[in-house]
């Protein structure tokens, strides 16, 4: 007969600290404990340390909000991007992400979806969670979302601290091209006018674009313009529309790889050669340009190192240090098989 043996006796996990443990503590209401520990206004001193002490006695401080305001660190880089997927989000991502692991944090993507809902509440989520965020193309007033909370650091647009490309060179650079191959009828295709930092970026390469012509003396008129939603849809939609003029475009400048992209996609449906019959240009360099069909001659921004300074000033803000903004990182022009010179006239 086999004896039974009792397992040892195993002390069970200390219970963590609760919200309770801390008011308790510290001779306030769980209220007022929740509202030091989230940086709530209208705490007296006198409340505010004794919260924070009774945290710290406690063990509360676990919580990564009660952590930062005892001085310490979640190493956390928390990053609000529109979505997944999107070339220039992913190729600077690549570069914040080595930064981040290269000074030992931890990085944390959250995407929006274009969605203010869901951008408040990952905003809230951060503003908890985070030393310190990067915003990447901001819609437009994200950044007063950390106000007082947490350092930020925008990608892709003009704030107290950013990263961003040399726009408007980048836009001269092709003009100067396009004009060298002799085109003489360049059409653009603009960013989506809805977003802030898309419209001021696609502006920008347009008014580059504009001077560049200009010192060949070729004018840049209206119909030469379209509509674009930096989307590879788009930018064969706006092609199309260039395409069906009387007198069409020669070489088309799109203000990003996707929309050019779907340039190309365009060409080929309509039967237009690339080169021969028209040039296209993008924007960005990413992955994709070098696979198109014929290879994107494309403007170059430098989007992992764009993605790595962003951290690193973002850490400094964190350490209390107010790092001078980067200028604008330079452009250069990429040179494929989707340019050359312009089909002579026909008689």
């Amino acid at each position: 007969m086999t004896d039974l043996v009792s397992p040892p006796s195993v002390a069970p996990p200390p219970t963590p600290a609760t919200l309770a443990d801390v008011a308790r503590l510290a001779g306030v209401s769980k209220m007022t404990a929740s509202n030091v520990i989230n940086g709530k206004p209208g705490m007296s001193e006198a409340t505010r340390q004794r919260v924070l002490h009774a945290v710290e006695q406690t063990g509360y401080v676990a919580n990564p909000a009660a952590r930062r305001l005892a001085g310490r660190r979640s190493n956390l880089i928390g990053v609000l991007a529109p979505r997944y997927g999107v070339p220039y989000v992913t190729e600077l991502l690549h570069g914040a992400l080595g930064a981040a692991e290269d000074a030992g944090m931890n990085l944390a993507v959250f995407t929006t979806s274009g969605r203010v809902s869901l951008e408040r509440e990952r905003a809230a989520l951060l503003r908890t969670l985070a030393d310190g965020v990067l915003l990447i193309l901001p819609s437009g007033d994200e950044h007063q979302m950390f106000e007082g909370a947490v350092p930020v650091v925008t990608a892709g647009s003009l704030s107290p601290y950013s990263v961003r490309g040399d726009n408007a060179h980048g836009g001269l650079l092709v003009a100067r091209h396009l004009l060298a191959l002799g085109h003489r009828r360049v059409a653009y295709i603009r960013g989506p006018e809805g977003v802030w930092v898309h419209r001021e970026e696609s502006r920008a390469r347009e008014r580059g674009l504009r001077d560049g012509l200009r010192e060949g003396g070729v004018d840049l008129p209206p119909p030469y313009v379209a509509a674009g939603d930096f989307t590879e849809v788009g930018g064969e939609r706006a092609a199309h529309e260039l395409l069906r003029l009387p007198e069409p475009p020669t070489a088309i400048f799109a203000a990003n790889d996707s929309a050019a992209l779907g340039v190309l996609r365009a060409a080929e449906g309509c039967g237009v050669r690339v080169p021969g019959e028209l040039s296209v240009v993008g924007y960005d360099d990413v992955g994709a340009a070098a696979r198109g069909r014929p290879p994107l001659t494309t403007v170059r921004q430098p989007l992992p190192e764009m993605g790595g300074a962003a951290v690193r000033m973002l850490l400094d803000l964190v350490r209390g240090v107010s790092p001078a903004p980067p200028p604008p990182f330079p452009t250069t022009l990429i040179v494929r098989d989707s340019t050359g010179p312009p089909p002579p006239p026909s008689r």
